[in-house]
């Protein structure tokens, strides 16, 4: 009997391709510049990184979702159309019961931008963090409308008021997993992509009245939580942090400067995400 040749032996069985190697993304927690998580979505799509999962907190969450559903380019668009008062239009004042802010009309205007999308709409896989008041456990959000589910993680306690979804009183995720590189680990990513967005520097508040207060009381926690939550020396994790100034900034209003943020510090980035997916393919 004629012998095959070896390679065309290993023809005829099959040759076994390599998994592809997923890539998750985790959005942090920012407020106003959680954009930055635009520009660093601009730079992986430019340099062909494709992204697998998604986790999101707070605006995190809302960055995300929006990227799931449409496109980058939609979002940027969306984003530096909004001008300094439609910013403001969106702050409702309320007598202070069980928050400083109603949160009806930024609950008006995430309605009308993602109108009645659910989780089964995404392109992208996503899940929502937010933070059970009731039992101090973390809760994560994987069904039902996006709107409903971003409005419960961008709840910041004493700013908005708490809401009850799925039988919990939930608020921002951002309490208990700012930034949720553990979450996309879960989902499935092999490499993980965190974007930090919490404020480490020392502040001067001048001045303090009860919402500066309640904000830098606010980083603080977010701050801590990361350093309890997010493991840097996970090899399959890789955490950037754009320079992220104080919320109460005049550049709280610089859209676009916050996204090229985004985008200097994923360009910066680029050669440690690239040694890491090229580590992890050849592992």
């Amino acid at each position: 009997m004629k012998l095959r040749p070896l390679k065309k032996i290993g023809k005829w069985l099959g040759k076994k391709e390599k998994p592809k190697l997923k890539v998750g993304l985790a959005l942090g927690s920012g407020g106003i510049f959680g954009l930055a998580h635009i520009g660093v979505l601009k730079v992986l799509k430019e340099n062909n990184i494709p992204i697998d999962f998604i986790a999101g907190t707070s605006m995190g969450s809302l960055v995300g979702a929006y990227y799931a559903l449409t496109s980058i380019e939609e979002l940027e668009r969306k984003a530096t159309s909004l001008t300094k008062k439609d910013l403001v239009r969106l702050i409702d004042i309320t007598f202070p019961k069980n928050s400083l802010i109603s949160g009806n009309r930024i609950k008006k205007f995430i309605k009308e931008t993602f109108q009645d999308s659910s989780f089964k709409d995404m392109k992208v896989p996503l899940k929502i963090v937010t933070t059970d008041l009731e039992s101090g456990k973390e809760f994560i959000i994987e069904k039902g409308k996006l709107a409903d589910a971003i409005m419960v993680s961008i709840s910041i306690p004493g700013i908005f008021p708490p809401i009850r979804l799925n039988g919990k009183l939930l608020a921002d995720g951002a309490i208990i997993n700012p930034t949720p590189t553990d979450i996309v680990k879960k989902m499935g990513a092999d490499v993980v992509i965190g974007v930090d967005l919490t404020v480490t520097n020392k502040v001067e508040i001048k001045n303090p009245n009860i919402f500066k207060t309640l904000m830098r009381s606010y980083d603080i926690l977010r701050t801590q939580s990361v350093k309890f939550n997010v493991s840097e020396e996970d090899e399959k994790v890789l955490i950037i942090r754009p320079k992220i100034p104080h919320y109460n900034s005049s550049k709280s209003y610089e859209i676009q400067k916050i996204i090229g943020e985004g985008e200097r510090i994923a360009k910066e980035s680029l050669p440690q995400i690239k040694r890491l997916l090229k580590k992890k393919i050849q592992n």
